[in-house]
């Protein structure tokens, strides 16, 4: 057989991809184990990809992707063989569909490709702009380490997105997803949020349209993994073409699903369709009783020999802790993952020994919380520090350290920088001399005194305008706000949300004032994901579910840029009243804005998908998914427009292009729970609220300079509607 059948006939590229992963994936893990750091990462799919189908003409390339999903059950049966992987290292095991899967993702997704600049332009712009750049130079050398990488990359080329060398039309993602769908994966896996992204990258209306058809279809012949149909219930625009109620039982037979996806799949939906899920619910209950009972409920449509079919003791463990979680009587632990305990010491141990981005308080601070709620994982931390990182001292401070007499919110930490907060910084964004005070809230004193200046304020000004923001860890389960900032332009208050010195009733008394006064219009940043935080924290506080007058400064500014786009002079608007986005692109070329190839395999505990987007809706460009294109070679995307940067790189870019310099997210991922807070987290946490009054009030003057009334545009913006807990009426 000639060497191009081999590599298109489906069952012949199965065996030799298979045969090619089992040696790869062998030479790759005992390389791991042979090797002195344990930051051993993950096998590279990318790479395999590549390896696999990079020989493979183009134009056949996409259908070859359907044909080998299709075949790999198949190749499964002939072979008898339900996983495959390197022998001897059960974690690199995996179904042929699932290693297709992981293959075509990684294939699919597109990546940053460093360009220089040409040496003729270089020559050209030599002689004018020598000077320039030694005055360039001399500013960076005194700027952040990281501003001075990314201006020397600057200076030799850029950053391009490169596209996948296929193109996937309508048609061929239609085709894909419906294999997809099939595919049995890891309850945790985050691998189809990946999947969408792929095959409709766009978020094209009329394409999401025909995605949901689908879904629903196989959903009804009971031809999904539970992977996928939690994954699509807990999708706020798919998860409307899941009409039946029925879905939750459905999904509870073959899989362990969780009170948040009932919730996302229920909310904003009519009082007929959700309470026909609480009779669902009712329906799970009954059938958790006897194993006959859990027989007989069961939807006709589910096969018996369906991959992710759970038996009777599983499926009465997951009801229960559902009805529980769902009438909000928790019960399960909250301490840490051990999986993203183990991931996050080595994560930021990169960022504090290699990148230098964290600081001996970060790190301290981590290690300590991790270890007060997993003390086993002692040994593991003492090798990373030791075998990684070198860093003896720590490893054996560590080592004497007793992590069961530790608190985990209670740390002593002896590398805490003390320092003014509002000291001003020399490379980030800093306070105005008018915000003089920082005041951390933690008493019913404070609290009450904190809702009497609330009143003071709407009695004498009228509108108050309040910059908020919420913060949680990210090294709890499940997670909850734990401080919540509201900065008004003289001072900034730090609310504690699990202090035990303010009752409920006086957390709910605030809260329900601060969020239901239309006179105080609320500022924040994507804040629907906030609100989602401060309502698991205070599940019963209904303001929280139908707040008033919530604004995203983010849509302000994107409104802004397109009033700004429609005028003749556009560009003498921005060089007078929007300076800092009159800059070389060059400068920011070096700055990675596209998805990582690392998603495919995306476990990330510690970033929550907002349910708010700063874009008012999805894109309209190619709406047939980039029909008629599929071959020809890679091609670089135009670079990105400042509208699309914007979209793409949240609150601190939005405040180095408006107000001239970016946030420090130093502190972003920090253990926010601790008490006392850290200087350093006052001064991010109070920063994180004020740049939402600072960027209003930049956005206000640039509407007024052009004629506009910003009042107008902040009418335009939709008020943010949850529904209130399926079971907040009548539990069960």
């Amino acid at each position: 057989m000639s060497v191009l059948m081999s590599e298109t006939n489906p069952l012949h590229l199965l065996h030799n991809t298979v045969k090619s992963y089992e040696k790869d994936a062998a030479a790759f893990y005992i390389s791991n184990e042979k090797a002195t750091s344990k930051f051993a990462g993950r096998f590279d799919f990318k790479q395999f990809a590549k390896k696999i189908f990079d020989p493979i003409e183009t134009e056949i390339l996409g259908d070859l992707y359907v044909k080998l999903l299709e075949e790999s059950h198949q190749y499964m049966h002939l072979h008898q063989k339900s996983r495959v992987g390197a022998q001897g290292f059960p974690h690199s095991f995996v179904s042929v569909p699932e290693l297709l899967l992981n293959m075509i993702l990684a294939y699919q997704l597109p990546q940053q490709k460093f360009v220089p600049f040409e040496k003729e332009s270089k020559e050209s712009k030599e002689g004018g702009e020598e000077k320039s750049e030694e005055k360039a130079n001399g500013e960076q050398s005194g700027g952040s380490r990281k501003k001075r990488r990314s201006g020397q990359a600057a200076k030799k080329g850029k950053n391009v997105t490169v596209n996948p060398r296929v193109t996937l039309t309508t048609e061929l993602s239609l085709k894909l997803l419906e294999e997809m769908l099939k595919i049995p994966l890891a309850a945790e896996s985050k691998m189809w949020k990946t999947a969408k992204y792929v095959l409709c990258p766009s978020n094209c209306p009329k394409q999401l349209e025909l995605f949901g058809e689908i879904i629903a279809q196989n959903t009804r012949r009971g031809l999904i993994s539970f992977n996928a149909l939690t994954f699509f219930m807990h999708d706020q625009t798919l998860n409307r073409y899941l009409e039946d109620p029925i879905t939750i039982l459905h999904a509870l037979y073959i899989g362990p699903l969780n009170a948040q996806t009932v919730e996302v799949f229920a909310a904003n939906r009519s009082d007929d369709f959700r309470q026909n899920c609480r009779e669902v619910l009712r329906t799970a209950v009954h059938a958790s009783k006897d194993p006959m009972t859990f027989k007989l409920s069961e939807p006709d449509f589910i096969s018996k020999s369906h991959p992710d079919h759970v038996n009777y003791r599983d499926f009465v463990e997951t009801v229960n802790q559902l009805i529980r979680d769902l009438n909000g009587e928790y019960q399960g632990s909250s301490g840490i993952h051990t999986g993203w305990a183990c991931a996050a010491i080595k994560k930021f141990g990169q960022k504090r020994y290699v990148d230098k981005t964290w600081k001996d308080e970060n790190y301290y601070d981590l290690i300590w919380t991790v270890l007060a709620q997993r003390p086993h994982l002692k040994k593991f931390v003492v090798d990373v520090l030791e075998k990684n990182y070198k860093d003896y001292a720590a490893a054996k401070f560590w080592r004497k350290m007793q992590p069961y007499q530790m608190n985990p919110t209670i740390i002593f930490n002896q590398n805490v920088i003390r320092e003014d907060p509002l000291k001003p910084t020399e490379d980030f964004l800093n306070f105005p001399p008018k915000m003089s005070h920082i005041y951390m809230v933690s008493t019913e004193k404070e609290m009450r005194d904190f809702h009497m200046l609330l009143e003071y304020k709407v009695s004498r000004e009228g509108v108050v305008h309040a910059g908020v923001d919420a913060e949680w860890s990210a090294y709890v389960s499940p997670s909850r706000a734990t401080i919540l900032q509201v900065a008004f332009y003289d001072c900034t208050y730090i609310i504690d949300l699990e202090s035990h010195q303010i009752s409920f009733e006086t957390y709910n008394l605030v809260l329900s004032y601060l969020f239901w006064t239309p006179e105080i219009i609320k500022i924040g940043f994507q804040f629907a994901e906030d609100l989602h935080q401060l309502r698991a924290a205070f599940r019963n506080c209904a303001v929280l579910y139908k707040p008033n007058n919530v604004i995203c400064v983010g849509k302000l500014v994107m409104d802004l840029m397109d009033e700004i786009g429609k005028m003749e002079n556009s560009e003498e608007i921005k060089r007078d009243w929007l300076p800092f986005l009159i800059e070389d692109s060059s400068s920011t070329s070096g700055k990675d804005s596209s998805i990582d190839e690392s998603v495919v395999e995306e476990n990330n505990h510690n970033e929550s998908i907002s349910n708010e987007s700063v874009n008012e809706g999805p894109s309209n460009e190619g709406e047939e998914g980039g029909e008629g294109g599929g071959g020809g070679d890679q091609k670089p995307v135009k670079e990105e427009t400042v509208k699309q940067q914007f979209l793409n790189k949240g609150l601190s870019f939005m405040c180095e292009k408006l107000l001239g310099r970016p946030l420090d997210k130093t502190e972003q991922c920090s253990v926010w729970d601790r008490r006392p807070l850290r200087c350093l987290q006052l001064r991010y946490a109070a920063m994180d609220a004020y740049c939402m009054l600072m960027l209003f009030e930049k956005c206000e003057e640039v509407y007024s300079k052009i004629g506009l009334d910003v009042k107008e545009f902040l009418k335009k913006q939709s008020p943010i509607r949850i529904s209130l807990p399926l079971l907040s009426e009548e539990k069960l």
